[in-house]
């Protein structure tokens, strides 16, 4: 990682500052402190910054206003907030207006490392390449359904694994197959196969809160994290899913359910059983769902 990537660092609690900076530089960043949001900005105005980090919680500007003064500065810099679990929802409306992304408290420089450098990751897509939405798209999105794709997934669901070794939370999966995709594709015609696939997305995208994650995991199989979710209320999402699949689509949807920590520790093995629940509803009828 070429020092010279800036990464501002927003913070008034000197400790989280150091264990920022600390986790930052041995990844290889050049990190500037800044103390209050009003430093931050001035920062912003006289340098070039890939990433700026912002404690959600500041005295005068809070961490959503941070993210709407600094993109009237410069639009590129891509913003995390920092928040405790419990206020993951204040992170996600300050992502609303325009935060690239979120980073809990307790601090785990793992999580540091993996979210700062996909933000890196896209600043550099975005403000290099002649193709940039494409190729930010191509990174982390499928390019049929648009939901983010197997291997972007497969970042994310280690991540939100690792919030959960770190809270006293739940965290479940769903994975989800069109039944019968194949006869459909094959007596349809591939362009309505398709179009099934997106419309599927359509559907499971809408039918989510806004915090989980839908992924496009392979062919007519789909997946998605409900962080905070335990078992139950993963059952819930799992209905209401199914249920929708078969009002507005000419097909339906067989789904498996894992929950983490009571079906798994890690994410293998998580994925494992949300697929071995995914082929016990398949097994026993389709147009179901089965728990581990």
């Amino acid at each position: 990682m070429p020092q010279e990537i800036n990464v501002l660092v927003v913070e008034d609690d000197p400790s989280a500052a150091g264990s920022l900076e600390s986790a930052l530089k041995l990844a290889g960043y050049h990190v500037w402190l800044a103390g209050t949001p009003q430093e931050g900005l001035e920062l912003l105005r006289s340098n070039k910054f890939p990433v700026a980090i912002t404690e959600l919680h500041l005295p005068k500007m809070n961490g959503i206003q941070f993210t709407q003064q600094a993109h009237k500065i410069s639009a590129g810099t891509n913003i995390l907030v920092l928040t405790p679990y419990s206020f993951i929802s204040s992170a996600i409306e300050a992502m609303e207006e325009g935060a690239y992304g979120y980073i809990t408290k307790p601090l785990s420089s793992s999580e540091i490392r993996i979210v700062v450098e996909r933000a890196v990751e896209r600043y550099f897509l975005l403000s290099t390449s002649d193709e940039k939405e494409y190729l930010v798209d191509l990174a982390v999105r499928d390019g049929l359904t648009g939901l983010f794709n197997r291997r972007y997934f497969n970042e994310l669901i280690n991540v939100e694994v690792n919030r959960v070794k770190r809270f006293p939370t739940a965290l479940s999966l769903l994975m989800l197959d069109i039944d019968n995709f194949k006869n459909y594709n094959d007596t349809q015609g591939h362009q309505a196969g398709d179009e099934l696939l997106k419309s599927a997305a359509k559907v499971f995208k809408n039918s989510v809160r806004a915090v989980d994650i839908v992924s496009r995991y392979g062919g007519e199989e789909f997946i998605i994290i409900l962080p905070q979710a335990d078992k139950k209320a993963a059952q819930i999402i799992a209905e209401r899913l199914r249920v929708q699949i078969s009002l507005y689509l000419p097909t339906t949807v067989s789904i498996g359910i894992a929950t983490l920590p009571d079906d798994a520790s890690e994410v293998e093995l998580l994925i494992e059983k949300a697929d071995a629940a995914l082929y016990q509803a398949k097994k026993t009828g389709k147009n179901k769902w089965c728990a581990a």
